[in-house]
């Protein structure tokens, strides 16, 4: 085995060492393999970031470069590779983030909601008027919720007993036994492949488990644009009469993340299937409507 091969598998075992999921595992491994492939690596590794990226995309610059870092972070064999240019990395992706959230602010629409005043609202849970599917509704998508918001990806989602119920990819699952979510089908499933979320004991108290379908319609599924209705309805209920809608949750959500430390924000767009500069791009800061499992 040739030096610089063994250095990828140490760089490798690593990487499955570190409590990751599947999909930010796989990116790094990607990331690895393209930055062995170029000739300059690892003796310019900024000239190496700029030639993965040549039509100067600015999101996959501070993609680029922050997977790097946190590579850096993780493997010392990696860390050893690209020593010399570390600091000259953290300056550019300071930089870079720097100009990312402030470069495009807009005013917030008067629409928006803060993301803390959704959280606020399970007061009102216990309401005379609010509905079974209301509270549903409410934990699927704000509290507890499952780490990220996705449109209507839980528009085709059975509810199955076991794993091995779960074999037909057409289709998202709530697995009871291991109070699992497996998301098969959404905007970005043939890049991403499956996600699977675990669920709270919360949440799963919630779940509809005497049904064939999350938000099911007599023994069939609801379609997309029913449960976009039904969620407005919900949160018009719950909030005592102001229009909320899907959209306006997950801009509420990407506004919120966008406030976290970077490699919070990095967790979360990894998870669900997305880039970092994607979760900004919803925000109230940044017109956009690309948020999620679309």
């Amino acid at each position: 085995m040739t030096s610089k091969l063994k250095k990828k598998e140490l760089i490798f075992d690593a990487i499955d060492k570190e409590p990751l999921s599947a999909i930010t595992k796989r990116n790094y491994k990607s990331r690895i393999n393209t930055l062995f492939d170029n000739p300059n690596f690892p003796f310019d590794i900024v000239q190496v970031v700029e030639d993965g990226n040549p039509k100067n995309n600015f999101g996959s610059e501070i993609t680029s470069i922050g997977q790097i870092l946190a590579l850096a972070n993780i493997s010392k064999t990696f860390r050893r590779l690209i020593e010399d240019d570390l600091d000259t990395l953290r300056e550019q992706y300071d930089k870079l983030m720097t100009v990312e959230k402030t470069r495009n602010k807009v005013e917030k629409r008067e629409t928006d909601v803060d993301w803390d005043y959704l959280l606020s609202l399970e007061k009102n849970l216990e309401g005379h008027n609010i509905k079974g599917d209301d509270r549903l509704i409410y934990h699927l998508y704000i509290k507890p919720g499952i780490g990220f918001i996705p449109r209507n990806d839980f528009s085709n989602m059975k509810i199955v007993d076991d794993m091995k119920d779960t074999e037909n990819e057409d289709f998202n699952y709530y697995v009871k036994s291991n109070q699992t979510m497996l998301f098969n089908e959404f905007k970005t499933s043939k890049r991403y492949g499956l996600i699977k979320v675990a669920v709270s004991d919360e949440l799963d108290g919630y779940i509809p488990k005497n049904q064939e379908w999350m938000f099911d319609n007599n023994g069939e599924p609801m379609t997309d644009n029913s449960v976009s209705k039904k969620i407005a309805r919900s949160m018009k209920r719950i909030s005592g009469g102001k229009s909320i809608s899907i959209v306006i949750i997950r801009r509420s959500f990407a506004t919120h993340i966008r406030n976290l430390p970077d490699d919070e924000r990095r967790k979360i767009s990894l998870k669900m299937g997305h880039s970092s500069t994607t979760n900004s791009n919803y925000s109230h800061e940044k017109k956009g409507d690309s948020f999620g499992l679309d």
